[in-house]
């Protein structure tokens, strides 16, 4: 589910947050349009926004975040890993 979808946290522009189950959370950041509004439900494979270069940045990218409640996780140890499949 949405659970923001704004741009009221300068330092990472147009922002979406969703809420997993178990307390998960995953932030991305700088995009230059969102496609999802607080509330929201998406599945994974939906198209949420477009990445660009917001608030503090200079150049399109993403900020990604993964969180367990309020604690930071590293992407890599909870993602599954990408197949090399061609």
């Amino acid at each position: 589910m949405v659970a923001y979808a704004g741009d009221d946290l300068p330092s990472f522009g147009w922002l979406v947050i969703l809420k997993h189950g178990g307390g998960w959370v995953t932030a991305y950041g700088h995009n230059e349009a969102l496609l999802v509004q607080r509330g929201d439900t998406v599945r994974q494979g939906d198209v949420i926004a477009r990445a660009g270069a917001t608030g503090s940045v200079d150049r399109p990218q993403l900020h990604f975040q993964v969180r367990q409640g309020r604690r930071p996780v590293d992407p890599q140890t909870v993602l599954p890993r990408r197949s090399n499949a061609s």
